[in-house]
């Protein structure tokens, strides 16, 4: 029946409109049970249709408990395996800062040393010559970087053999740029008349020596400085960004299975609430049913009709003053009409009313409990005692 449906949806409190049909169908002695199946059917569907948002919820933290616990053992291994190679306390970054400074200092250094000798490149003007320096500087240093980088990281014999003739090839190339830096020296002081063309004429092997090593020295130890901060730096975030994801997850984890019991405590809770109000549902229309059937109720009497269409009918009548006299048919019809129109509309209503009406109009049977009857007061004798002149 619609009226149990839309009696649910606009009220959550004991509706009126159930107990005044529970009452109709008591007292015309209609059977219940079709009302009883819809009442419980109308709480099957709405049950159905509020648990779907909830449900989908659970579901998705279900999904994701089941993610994380998925993602947790490889995460767990790893942190083992991490914390086993660099301890329990995080790495510091201060070291990796050092020696990238010391790789710094080494380019500088190299820079400083490479920028005179670029007249061999027809470089003259002394802030292209730091400039073109530094770029060879530079260079010098990743070729040495990335072939001992290689190396470390081979998978196989040819990989390290090509790291190998790499770095080869540069500490070749930097013991012939030595060599010629030691010449062009002794040949610009040879020019200028400097005491240094001579010592280098007198010490012509010391001199090489001295600038094969400081041309492959400083991009050497500006490589290893590089790699051995990068290493620093990538166990130190490595240790970390291991240990964070190690920590989340197991986090994570505890955090939703919270989530998905408390989401299963509500949804139980919410089928036993919504199982309680349809027994409430339900006993409220069967005590309604009842009433119906044992008390029935009271038609409405004619003379209340008559009363108040009259009533209507002179509540309308000084409109009649406003007709003129000479169409007096008019004016009497002024209050008739709607007269008889409430006539009709409340005698209609007093054969047909409706549920909360007819609730309205049960028959009030009231117990009258008889008076006890009164007791009546024996007066027992009060007893006399004998005298001597009485007779015995």
């Amino acid at each position: 029946m619609t009226t149990v449906g839309r009696t649910r949806n606009e009220t959550r409190s004991k509706p009126r409109q159930l107990e005044a049909l529970a009452f109709y169908l008591g007292a015309h002695g209609i059977d219940s049970a079709p009302v009883m199946e819809e009442i419980e059917a109308r709480f099957n569907q709405e049950i159905s249709e509020e648990k779907q948002e909830p449900l989908r919820n659970l579901h998705a933290l279900e999904a994701k408990l089941q993610q994380v616990r998925k993602e947790r053992p490889e995460a767990e291994a790893l942190w083992q395996r991490i914390r086993k190679e660099l301890g329990d306390t995080p790495p510091p970054f201060f070291h990796a800062i050092v020696m990238a400074v010391f790789a710094c200092f080494a380019l500088v250094l190299d820079t400083l040393f490479l920028a005179p000798t670029m007249d061999i490149l027809n470089i003259a003007d002394p802030a292209l010559q730091y400039l073109a320096a530094a770029g060879v500087a530079a260079v010098c240093t990743g070729i040495f970087e990335l072939s001992a980088w290689h190396f470390v990281n081979a998978k196989n014999v040819a990989q390290k053999h090509s790291a190998l003739v790499s770095g080869g090839m540069g500490v070749l190339s930097l013991i012939v740029w030595g060599l010629l830096r030691g010449h062009q020296l002794r040949f610009a002081a040879g020019l200028a008349g400097n005491p240094l063309g001579d010592f280098l004429d007198a010490h012509p092997f010391l001199a090489s020596v001295f600038f094969i090593f400081i041309t492959l020295a400083t991009p050497m130890v500006g490589a290893v400085a590089l790699l051995h901060g990068w290493s620093e730096f990538s166990a130190a975030r490595t240790w970390r960004r291991v240990r964070e994801r190690f920590e989340t997850l197991r986090t994570a984890e505890v955090t939703l299975s919270r989530q998905v019991q408390a989401e299963a405590g509500r949804l139980a809770e919410f089928d036993k609430r919504k199982a309680e109000e349809c027994r409430e549902w339900k006993s409220v229309f069967a005590y309604f049913y009842e009433r119906g059937q044992r008390n029935g109720a009271r038609r409405e009497p004619l003379w209340s009709v008559l009363l108040k269409s009259a009533a209507g009918a002179l509540i309308v009548t000084p409109l009649a003053f406003l007709v003129p006299a000479v169409w007096f048919p008019a004016q009497l019809a002024v209050p008739i009409i709607p007269g008889v129109a409430l006539f009709a509309y409340f005698n209609h209503r007093r054969h047909h009313p409706s549920h909360e009406r007819y609730l309205k109009a049960e028959n009030t049977q009231f117990a009258v409990i008889p008076e006890a009857p009164k007791l009546r007061e024996i007066h027992t004798p009060q007893p006399r005692l004998l005298s001597k002149g009485d007779p015995s």
